[in-house]
């Protein structure tokens, strides 16, 4: 479920005007990351599973943020 995630958000910012972004640098980019925090924020509330991987990678992005 994660790497789908990931798959939408590269998708998405790749059309909104990010043509580098990749499924490596959308965790660990300040910009890129912080778009993917939001939309998955956005699309919380769809799923027992789908939760707990929007969970997941929220937590991994903002771990990024703290090191």
């Amino acid at each position: 479920m994660k790497e789908k995630l990931i798959a939408a958000g590269v998708k998405n910012l790749r059309e909104f005007g990010y043509p580098s972004c990749n499924k490596e640098n959308i965790l660990t980019d300040l910009v890129y990351k912080q778009f993917f925090a939001s939309m998955l924020k956005d699309n919380k509330g769809n799923g027992k599973e789908i939760d707990k991987a929007i969970d997941e990678l929220l937590l991994i992005v903002s771990a990024k943020d703290n090191a």
